[in-house]
């Protein structure tokens, strides 16, 4: 079917088995029993639509940076370790549930498959994964094999958003990787559950947009990346949407995006903390991609190209709004 999101599957399988610095040994002549150049490696799958506000690792074990789900602690606690190793793989908590458990598992996965056995409640435990995925290569790839033929099958009695997503549980399961899910490897949304905004929350209002446009880790913590997948508005001004950046911003002519007032969302009187993390969104977003612009700007513009900052992301409220004041 023409779902773009099979790219992640197969884009994941291909890179693994293609890659110069992963790949197979040479000497592997049984398609069936590859050995891996390097099974130890930390594969780390991530969406397009992040952005970085602290390095993603493989080591969980620092309370100060580590959320997990009230639900999750107990299995957390008795960890032995809480490292990415082999039959260990962590991800970011996303409200998947267990529907997969509903879906034709026969058919996606075969009669016999592991992922049948999977009850309720370790179904909700350990596999309502999500991007950023992160395993070592050799868990990584037996997950690419199984996900990229369970892939199809999910989005042919499933042809809706998420289909691969679905089938990423279903792959895990059917191979008996539980996974350990982590609240705060990001934060996509306010009105999103299950997220790093414990540690926006923490930041004194005042200091809001200011710590947005300039994150340090070392003096808060803070998520590793924003997934940046909604649209994000605050006083009608004020907007983000992925899919309404202009597309020729990465142009010397183009102006950098107007930056947000440091005082975005902080108004007691008509703000609420959903405002307040939306302009935390808003602030370290613009600021992101005004960076990328002038990261090009610098190298490819001479005289280091337009850098007055006069551009909004455009949205309907705004555009409305114009009207009303030209009006």
């Amino acid at each position: 079917g023409d779902y773009k999101f099979f790219n992640k599957p197969f884009g994941l399988k291909h890179f693994l088995e293609e890659n110069d610095l992963l790949g197979f040994n040479e000497n592997n002549n049984n398609n069936n029993d590859k050995e891996m150049k390097h099974p130890n490696d930390i594969i780390i799958l991530c969406d397009p639509d992040f952005a970085l506000l602290r390095p993603i690792t493989d080591d969980f074990s620092n309370p100060r940076e580590t959320l997990s789900a009230p639900r999750r602690s107990a299995h957390f606690t008795k960890m032995s370790s809480h490292i990415v190793t082999h039959g260990q793989p962590y991800a970011q908590t996303y409200g998947l549930g267990t529907q997969w458990r509903k879906f034709n598992l026969d058919e996606i996965a075969g009669q016999d498959s592991p992922a049948k056995e999977v009850d309720q409640m370790n179904g909700g435990l350990f596999y309502p994964a999500g991007p950023p995925y992160i395993g070592t290569a050799s868990d990584m790839y037996k997950i690419a094999v199984a996900w990229s033929e369970f892939a199809p099958r999910v989005y042919k009695e499933y042809p809706h958003l998420l289909a691969e997503m679905y089938a990423y549980c279903i792959a895990a399961a059917h191979l008996q990787l539980p996974h350990t899910l982590i609240d705060s490897l990001m934060i996509s949304s306010a009105n999103a559950g299950g997220e790093g905004w414990r540690f926006i929350h923490s930041i004194p209002k005042s200091d809001t947009c200011s710590f947005a446009t300039q994150p340090d880790h070392s003096i808060r913590p803070l998520p590793s990346l924003i997934h940046y997948c909604q649209r994000y508005i605050v006083d009608t001004h004020y907007f983000y949407g992925k899919r309404k950046v202009p597309h020729d911003i990465f142009t010397c002519d183009h102006p950098l995006l107007e930056e947000p007032p440091m005082d975005l969302g902080q108004d007691e009187s008509r703000h609420s903390e959903k405002d307040r993390m939306t302009a935390f969104m808003i602030c370290a977003m613009t600021r992101m991609t005004n960076d990328a612009m002038v990261f090009f700007k610098e190298r490819h513009c001479e005289g280091g190209g337009n850098r007055e900052r006069m551009e909004l992301v455009p949205h309907a409220n705004l555009a409305r709004a114009r009207r009303k004041t030209d009006g």
